[in-house]
């Protein structure tokens, strides 16, 4: 099997493996942040395993990350001129603003996962247009050094299962871990 068609199944994949996270998490906790790093019986690991940000702020950054640094590099590999964003260094202020601006706008899970799943498209779409023989040709600049098509894309996959998996713990342990602090203070 060649490097295109299994980083295409697996961008295929990523994008089921983030849609079903989303859907474990209960609605009522969408756009909630992980509350047990300010839980009074709560140690440093709570706020590092759980983190700052709500599902939906997770999916956001997917989003954000792929139509600002992930797709504009793949461009390039198409014809387009070089990115002027640094695909590896992106730029924390801007993607603030910019959620704050979605929040501002009442952003929805639904429209979200629409709006994710119309970047995977276009990045499948891409990703076909990139010839076999340049996959591996190192054409964009990054603050790490050059980096190939290949390298943006499998990017993209490892950052989707890094966020899936801060979804997946907060859908499967947010009420457990709650309930064990809460045990540790009547303890």
């Amino acid at each position: 099997m060649s490097s295109k068609n299994i980083l295409t199944s697996k961008i295929q994949e990523t994008e089921s493996i983030i849609q079903w996270a989303i859907s474990k998490v209960p609605p009522e906790r969408i756009l909630e942040s992980p509350p047990h790093g300010k839980h009074p019986q709560s140690g440093k690991g709570f706020k590092t395993y759980f983190g700052d940000w709500s599902a939906l702020r997770q999916l956001f950054h997917l989003a954000f990350y792929e139509e600002t640094y992930a797709i504009p590099s793949m461009q390039h590999f198409t014809g387009s001129p070089h990115p002027s964003v640094d695909l590896v260094f992106p730029e924390p202020e801007s993607e603030e603003r910019a959620w704050q601006d979605a929040l501002a706008h009442d952003v929805d899970v639904s429209s979200l996962l629409q709006r994710f799943s119309e970047l995977r498209d276009f990045q499948l779409h891409l990703l076909s247009e990139i010839p076999e023989e340049t996959l591996e040709s190192e054409r964009v600049q990054t603050g790490l050094g050059p980096v190939s098509a290949e390298f943006v894309v499998t990017k993209t996959i490892q950052h989707s299962l890094e966020h899936a998996n801060e979804i997946m713990k907060n859908a499967l342990y947010w009420e457990r871990a709650l309930y064990w602090l809460d045990m540790q203070e009547i303890s």
